[in-house]
């Protein structure tokens, strides 16, 4: 019995975590004209965490919260736009009891001239 749990508890403090990523390119208009000049990268990102499949009841969501984040954190100004936006998605399985999903959303913030 002894090695039983010595051998669950060993294989349990050295188990990893597993990382799945994956994202996506949302569709947009594409600037045609050579007018404007590239300002910075913009994001925002959103967390939720589950517990045993249960908890993150308060997140509707995770991509509308994290385009909020980025246009909070970085305001759009007259005669400026946010393009190119990419959606990452990040989920992480801790030992199967805790999953935490992480959406980040990217922009490039051009100005016309």
């Amino acid at each position: 019995m002894k090695k039983f749990i010595l051998a669950s508890s060993l294989s349990l403090l050295l188990s990893s975590c597993m990382f799945i990523h994956n994202g996506q390119m949302a569709g947009i208009r594409p600037v045609t004209e050579n007018n404007f000049s590239y300002k910075q990268n913009a994001y925002g990102s959103a967390m939720v965490t589950y517990a045993l499949g249960i908890c993150g009841f308060n997140k509707t969501g995770l991509v509308r919260e994290a385009k909020n984040n980025l246009i909070q954190n970085f305001p759009v100004n007259n005669g400026e736009a946010l393009v190119n936006f990419t959606v990452d998605f990040d989920t992480s399985y801790y030992l199967g009891l805790v999953i935490t999903q992480k959406v980040v959303v990217i922009a490039d913030l051009i100005k016309f001239d």
